[in-house]
């Protein structure tokens, strides 16, 4: 029986509410108990709201619509007393999808300086902790932060620059709920019912569950194939050269090393290759902590670690283990050798594909001791120091990798995610959601559509607030497999849905790297997509040019395009790249083109008849089209004309 009221995690300091309407209060109490709700912080202040406790424990309520701004104070009362302080009122938006929606700030360009700057505590984010469930579950765990440097290390970059954007054009405070998986399948974010329509949900499920009887030969099996596949693909740490050096050493001398700032990786600050590299730093032991485990929280590393506390080892991730890039660090000093004074922490990263070093979040790096009390940060400068390079590996290598069997990899069981990390926030008022998701759809792209369009209606229909706007990142340029195109091609198709939106980023990915760090514009052109299709800002060009029609004149091919205003290249040159064409034969030949006005004529000597064109159709397309805002064409291509 519970003893005190309980509010959702969520309904906590510093939340945004959206503004325009009233925002549900949900929780938990003592069955029949009358909850109170009082607002304090306007005038005059809105009428007392009272509901009763259902039967089962739990209530929820509407607050008043509030004017936009605050701070204003929430008072409830029950079993006990609840106040959530310093809530604002402004607009509200869900960031969702995968790692490039995960992506912090701290690993964006010029992410340092960023942080350094975010110094707005009316743009505010709400992350939540990374779960799984087979169920739909009522919480999830996060806290509301303030955008200050202190605590925009843990932000997405993306939707830190889409609430900034948004709160310098709108005026008014802005909240993300950040619900965000790296590597994650769209059905992982779509609920069990909403997907039975698209997919075979329940044979699926039901085999997990078969599978899960025999997981001990299943995670052995996959495990010795996994490591064949990185022996033969990857780099491998044949020997810890750093240690025979003294490296792990509390009195080796450090001082010529250069500084890093932590979480980092080293690929951000220039360094381009896989490989080996050392970290340290000083920890400076209180006098309480002596006698007592310490415990080293060193965040997410990528890949594989071993650190040591005066150079004796006390933590091990060692190559095969499962996610280890996601996998939070948590070592454990023995109380034996913790002394008060001055220690070091010693940590040998090993890195065998794309980014290496600490990718935290900030918050996550932390020492604290058995005893209690404050905690000691562990992020910001720390020592280093290379002990082997490694050209950096393609990343179109993981297409050969060994499949993941389901069950080891749970965050992409369809429905977990939404179970987990959706469900606790359907009802929670909001104006829309933004999201960044596809590479882990790739292999089924002819069905993304069915299945993208029945996550967002699923998602619509569960808030109850109509079709609210979801603005989404088409894939970006990425040298990785055939099948990228056909993916962007079912994003650009589920623009089908209404109150839909498109970012098209062609123009600023890596190919070598699957996490751009260009996500200031990812951000800027997701928030161009909100100013005019939600807010009505008028003469804002929001779209690159996209397909209207395409005529056949002569031996030609005429391409008509929207969003077309001072149609140009972006390098200045006269030929369009990107173009194919093909004949009957549907053989694609490359192709010239030119802009003509607000139309771009593309011809082939190779295709005198054309009759389909193509463009961009590639996974990392040469383009160069553009419009006036410099924003990209969208790639197309035509059935037969």
């Amino acid at each position: 029986m519970l003893a005190a009221l309980l509010l959702a995690p969520l309904f906590s300091d510093h939340m945004v509410l959206q503004r325009g309407q009233s925002n549900p209060l949900w929780g938990k109490d003592q069955p029949n108990q009358v909850i109170t709700l009082s607002v304090e912080g306007v005038k005059p202040a809105p009428p007392l709201v009272r509901v009763t406790v259902g039967t089962d424990g739990t209530w929820s309520l509407a607050c008043p619509e509030l004017p936009a701004g605050g701070p204003y104070r929430l008072h409830l009362q029950g079993s006990s007393e609840q106040i959530v302080d310093d809530v604002l009122v402004g607009e509200v938006w869900l960031a969702s999808g995968q790692s490039n929606m995960e992506f912090k700030l701290p690993m964006a360009e010029r992410g340092a300086e960023a942080v350094a700057a975010a110094n707005d505590p009316q743009v505010r984010m709400f992350t939540a902790a990374q779960s799984t469930s087979p169920q739909p579950l009522t919480t999830a765990t996060g806290s509301w932060q303030t955008a200050s440097p202190k605590n925009a290390a843990d932000f997405s970059a993306v939707g830190y620059f889409f609430a900034k954007e948004l709160r310098q054009k709108l005026g008014v405070p802005v909240g993300i709920i950040n619900a965000s998986w790296g590597g994650t399948r769209v059905e992982a974010w779509t609920s069990r019912e909403a997907l039975r329509p698209v997919m075979d949900v329940e044979s699926e499920l039901a085999a997990l569950a078969e599978a899960s009887k025999d997981l001990p030969r299943i995670r052995t099996e996959y495990a010795s194939a996994q490591d064949a596949w990185e022996r033969k693909n990857f780099p491998i740490d044949t020997a810890n050269e750093g240690e025979p050096r003294g490296w792990a050493k509390s009195d080796f001398n450090d001082r010529t090393w250069p500084a890093m700032s932590l979480p980092n990786f080293w690929q951000s600050i220039g360094m381009k290759f896989n490989g080996c590299v050392w970290f340290r730093r000083t920890l400076d032991i209180p006098a309480a902590w002596a006698g007592h485990d310490v415990i080293l929280n060193l965040g997410a590393v990528d890949d594989f670690d071993t650190a040591y506390f005066n150079g004796q080892t006390v933590g091990v991730t060692p190559r095969g283990t499962l996610y280890a890039y996601q996998l939070p660090r948590r070592y454990v000093v023995p109380a034996e050798l913790v002394k008060p004074g001055k220690s070091i922490i010693a940590v040998r990263v090993f890195d065998q594909f794309g980014e290496g070093g600490f990718s935290g979040p900030a918050s996550s790096m932390i020492a604290e001791s058995s005893a209690g009390g404050a905690t000691i940060s562990l992020a910001g400068e720390w020592r280093y120091s290379v002990e082997r390079e490694v050209p950096l590996v393609p990343g179109s290598v993981y297409a050969t990798a060994p499949a993941i069997p389901p069950l080891l990899a749970p965050q992409n069981n369809p429905a977990y995610l939404f179970n987990a990390m959706i469900a606790p926030f359907v009802g929670y008022g909001i104006r829309g959601a933004i999201w960044y998701q596809g590479e882990a759809n790739v292999d089924v792209a002819q069905t993304y559509r069915a299945r993208f369009t029945a996550m967002i209606r699923d998602w619509r229909t569960r808030w109850g607030q109509g079709d609210f706007p979801f603005y989404f990142v088409q894939l970006a340029n990425f040298n990785a497999t055939p099948g990228w195109p056909y993916l962007r091609e079912a994003q650009t198709q589920t623009l089908a849905e209404p109150a839909t939106g498109m970012a098209v980023i062609l123009d600023i990915g890596n190919p070598t790297d699957i996490h751009p760090r260009n996500k200031h514009d990812v951000g800027l052109r997701l928030a161009l997509l909100a100013r005019a299709k939600t807010y009505g800002e008028n003469n804002l060009e929001f779209s690159g040019p996209t397909l209207a029609r395409v005529e056949i004149v002569n031996s030609s091919a005429r391409v008509h395009w929207e969003h077309a205003t001072g149609l140009r290249t972006r390098d200045g040159a006269t030929a369009v790249k990107g173009f194919a064409l093909a004949g009957a034969d549907g053989v694609f030949h490359p192709a010239d083109a030119e802009i003509d006005g607000a139309s771009v004529i593309v011809s082939s000597v190779n295709v005198p008849a054309p009759e389909f064109v193509r463009y961009a159709w590639a996974d990392n397309p040469e383009t160069n089209l553009e419009n006036a805002a410099s924003l990209p064409a969208a790639p197309f291509r035509t059935d037969r004309l």
